[in-house]
Order: structure tokens, then C-alpha cells, then sequence
């Protein structure tokens, strides 16, 4: 456990720098993303005295988004620049093509900053992004993810590490009170920016910050809630082994990506297990669809503990689920789909739906055409693919169907042809 009640010296030691950049051991290279704000200032100069203390070589590029929103931005983009070119590290400015949105700024913003750092860490072989989340916006993400009813899984808020944007987010800082971070800048005569947004209390998290003030004179002091996020991702973390030891030995995936289990199954499980298993399964199905509410999946949940079996027309973040006897079948529904073509050029492969990798042999004579199979009839199915009438056609009508002209190849993971390959990337066994 971190005390982080002393002075902002503790941030210079070699002991902690080696502990807080720890992931930087094993890949020795990594993105630093920096605004020119005092948090990330803070995560470049200290990720630089990391990097000069160690025997290996570590590489760490800044990235640094003027969004174009404000004047000022381009100049404190030049800040970031010098700065870092000043600790001896490479740095890039990135700009997007156009960006002026008129509803959810900060979100926008924060997409589009995303957005373009993967693509930049593409170019440089990077997988790796160290941010500057600190303590202050644990507490923060907190209290806006209670205020919408959030699960567990929610209010567990930002961890240590994660995966998003294809990336691998590191936030070495997430223990760490905000006023440490200003200290030691402070103290080192550091020169830093104040972004004016981030006391517009027309944004919503500059709203909680000043309630949160409040809530700290009553009591509330921001490293306990740091501490209860801490236990509620502990706990989360334990539930979801637990859910995905079940799925994985009960629950089935069809070649055509249909998710099929027990109704039993739901109602012999604790509820909160029930309810992830539900998750998992609408996640799986759902391919590329967003993901549902959790209160929609906990209906759902609840309609299948009251013996509801007959769930033919429901529909669920992408997906249709029907009773099939004592079966439960969760499809992608194919009315979400795009049934537009895609061209698969011989030697390469594409990924379908988020559900499919489809490869195409290098020495195949020709192209081939990949869309959902929504043409599909259940005579000319049968005749494809005998003894599967268990199989809903939705499901297969949902599934990537790969055509030659009027050959079919594949439909789902079923390879009906020579010089094609189709298997499914999600769920458990699945291949990558």
C-alpha cells in the first residue's frame, strides 16, 4: 500500500520509479501521452528519469493532440514538443483531419486523441500507452459512474492497466493525489499548462470535481474511494473467472456463431453470475454491435429465472434470443448487418463482423465475395449442410457467407470449397 500522505519527493526515488513503470521492464519501449496539463507533464519528466536510471536502453516517444479547439493549442502542443525534445525523447504532434464537434466536446475529443495515437503507434511498433490518470479522476470516474447505476464492473472505475483503442493503457499514476503531481512540478520549476475547460462546469466531470470538494469536508477523502475501487475491481475480477469457468465448460458456440446453453443453467447459478454469463454470451453473439445496457440484460435475466422459454422476436445488443425446448439460442440478428460485398484478394484475410477471420489462399485462381448470408433458405441450407436442422436460420443467415461467382466456399466455419479458411475469434477455444 502506497502512502501517499508524504511530500513529492517520494515520486524521485529509483525504488518507486521502478515500481509505478514496472511494465516497462518486459517491452522496453512505450508511448507517453501528454496534453502539456501538470499530470502528464509529470508522467513525461518522471518516465524520463526512469528511462536514465535503468542499464537497458528504454524508448519512449511523446504524443501529444492539438484538436485544434482552442487557440492556445497549437502553441502548448510546441511546449510539449520542446519540452520533450529538451529530456532527450522523440516526439509527435498529431492533428486530426477536421474536428468540430457541437454536442459531447470532451468525449469527442478524447475519441478522436485516442483514435489518433493508435494510429501513430501503429506506424512506430507500439503497443504500449503510459497516461497520466491519477487519483483525483479515479474519484471522479467514480461518483459519474454511481450516478448512472453503474455494476460492479463500473464502479471498479479505471485499473492499473487495461485495453482499449487496441492498445495496452498504462496508468502508473492512479494511486497518486493530483497535488503531489503539482508539488513535484512545482518544485522542479517545471513549466506546465491550465487547459480553461477544466473548470467549465458545463462539462460534467468538472461538476463532480467541485462536488467533490464538498464531499471531502464531510469526510470523504478521495484515497478511500481510490481504496474502494481497488476492492470492487478485486471483487469484479473474481466474479468474472468464476462466470468464465462456466461459460467455458457449459456454454456452446455453434460454426455459426450461435451461443446455445441450458435455461437450467441461469437459475442454478447465483444471480450476478447469471447475469455475466448473459453478458458474455450478447457479447460473443453480438459481434461488432454495441453493448447493452446492463439493466437490459438483467431483464432479460429475469424473464429467464420466471420459466420463459418462448422467446422468439426478443432482441438484445445486436442479437436475437429464441427457446429452443430447454435450449437458449443467442444470434447475431441479421437485420444489424451490412449486407454489402467485400472483395477477399488471394494471399489475404480479412476479420467479419468482429465474429470471423476468412483467409483466402495465396495461389487461389481468384478473387472471392464475402456478406452475410441473408439469402440463405432453410431447402437450400439442407442441402449444403444435412442433419443440422437444429440450427436457426437466423443464425446462419447472420453468419459470412464467401462465394466464387455462384460457388459457395463457406458459410460460417463450414468450408464448402478449396483455397478458403473461416474460423470464429471469439469465445472460448477460438482461434487468433
Amino acid at each position: 500500500m502506497l502512502n501517499i500522505e508524504r511530500q513529492h519527493q517520494y515520486l524521485l526515488e529509483p525504488d518507486f520509479l521502478n515500481y509505478i513503470f514496472a511494465p516497462l521492464f518486459e517491452t522496453q519501449k512505450a508511448a507517453l501521452a501528454v496534453s502539456g496539463g501538470p499530470d502528464s507533464m509529470a508522467l513525461m519528466h518522471l518516465a524520463a528519469r526512469f528511462a536514465a536510471q535503468q542499464d537497458q536502453d528504454i524508448e519512449l516517444v511523446v504524443l501529444t493532440v492539438d484538436h485544434g479547439l482552442r487557440p492556445e493549442a497549437a502553441e502548448e502542443a510546441q511546449l510539449v514538443q520542446r519540452a520533450a525534445q529538451a529530456l532527450g525523447l522523440a516526439c509527435s504532434i498529431l492533428t486530426p483531419d477536421a474536428f468540430a464537434p457541437t454536442s459531447r466536446i470532451q468525449e469527442s475529443a478524447r475519441e478522436v486523441r485516442y483514435q489518433l495515437m493508435q494510429n501513430k503507434m501503429q506506424e512506430l511498433d507500439l503497443t504500449q500507452l503510459f497516461t497520466a490518470h491519477h487519483l483525483d479522476d479515479q474519484a471522479e470516474t467514480f461518483f459519474m459512474r454511481l450516478a448512472r447505476g453503474s455494476g460492479l464492473s463500473g464502479l471498479g472505475a479505471m485499473g492499473r492497466s487495461s485495453v482499449a483503442f487496441g492498445l495496452d493503457i498504462i496508468r502508473p499514476f492512479l494511486d497518486l493525489p493530483k497535488a503531489d503531481l503539482v508539488s513535484f512540478l512545482d518544485a522542479e520549476q517545471i513549466t506546465y499548462v491550465v487547459d480553461p475547460s477544466n473548470n467549465d462546469e458545463k462539462f460534467e466531470r468538472v461538476r463532480w470535481r467541485q462536488a467533490l470538494k464538498g464531499l471531502q469536508r464531510l469526510g470523504l477523502q478521495t484515497k478511500n474511494i481510490g481504496l474502494s475501487t481497488r476492492r470492487l475491481r478485486r471483487a469484479d475480477a473474481a466474479l468474472n473467472a468464476v462466470a468464465e469457468g462456466v461459460y467455458s465448460e457449459r456454454f456452446f458456440i455453434d460454426p455459426f456463431g450461435c451461443v446455445l446453453f441450458d435455461h437450467a443453467l441461469i437459475k442454478s447459478e447465483p444471480a450476478e453470475i447469471g447475469v455475466r454469463l448473459l453478458v458474455r454470451a450478447l457479447d460473443d453473439a453480438g459481434g461488432a454491435s454495441a453493448a447493452p445496457d446492463l439493466a437490459k440484460v438483467e431483464a432479460l435475466y429475469d424473464l429467464l429465472c420466471m420459466g420463459q422459454l418462448h422467446l422468439r422476436g426478443q432482441t438484445l445488443g445486436g442479437c436475437g434470443i429464441r427457446g429452443h425446448g430447454a435450449l437458449i439460442q443467442v444470434f447475431r440478428e441479421v437485420g444489424r448487418l451490412n449486407d454489402q460485398p467485400l472483395s477477399l484478394e488471394p494471399g489475404e484475410s480479412l476479420i467479419w463482423d468482429d465474429r470471423f477471420k476468412i483467409i483466402l489462399a495465396a495461389d487461389a485462381p481468384a478473387s472471392v465475395q464475402v456478406q452475410p448470408a441473408m439469402a440463405m433458405t432453410r431447402a437450400k441450407f439442407d442441402q449444403l449442410l444435412p442433419d443440422l436442422s437444429f440450427v436457426p436460420m437466423e443464425a446462419v443467415r447472420a453468419a459470412p457467407v464467401v462465394t466464387s461467382g455462384d460457388e459457395i466456399l463457406a458459410l460460417g466455419e463450414h468450408v464448402l470449397g478449396p483455397n478458403i479458411d473461416v474460423f470464429r475469434i471469439f469465445g472460448p477455444n477460438a482461434l487468433s
